[in-house]
């Protein structure tokens, strides 16, 4: 029914059943049920159904144990009885855990980048044994940033054949 024209609407008569209308559209719908048959009935169809809903519902409150679910609950919320892998998972989902954990990684973060280890210092890069022949000329470089020192000699062979030089650096 609609509210301007008197026309059936279920859904008003919802409304108006659930006490959802304000006080002028409820009496309009009163006005119209006392001259429509059809709405009703359809009106103690919903009032039946809500009846019956209602019944069950007490029923089903009254065999329920209330009380019992209710510290069920509480202590699930403040964590009696949880295996502690939940208590560890609920622990590490909490500011609790996020807010130190976050300053401490920080502080370590800035530490490792504010203090610096002392660079390793390079050992040679090869290690000459021995010599085979006779030296002609040696000459001995160090780099200044790195301090490596460079040998660069010249080496005679004495296998009898002395024209040929081997330069190694």
């Amino acid at each position: 029914m609609k509210i301007d024209d008197n026309s059936c609407n279920p859904d008003l008569l919802g409304r108006f059943l659930d006490r959802e209308l304000g006080p002028v559209d409820h009496a309009r719908i009163d006005q119209h049920l006392e001259d429509c048959p059809a709405c009703r009935k359809v009106l103690r169809a919903h009032q039946s159904i809500s009846a019956l809903f209602k019944a069950s519902l007490t029923q089903e409150l009254s065999h329920a144990h209330v009380e019992e679910f209710e510290e069920r609950v509480l202590d699930l919320i403040r964590g009696k009885g949880l295996p502690w892998s939940m208590k560890l998972r609920n622990f590490l989902a909490s500011r609790r855990f996020y807010v130190p954990a976050a300053a401490m990684a920080t502080a370590l973060i800035l530490f490792f980048s504010v203090v610096k280890r002392p660079a390793p210092e390079p050992g040679p890069s090869a290690i000459i044994k021995s010599f085979t022949g006779e030296i002609s000329s040696v000459m001995i470089i160090q780099t200044p940033k790195s301090k490596q020192t460079i040998l660069w000699f010249n080496e005679t062979l004495t296998t009898g054949d002395e024209d040929d030089e081997i330069q190694e650096a």
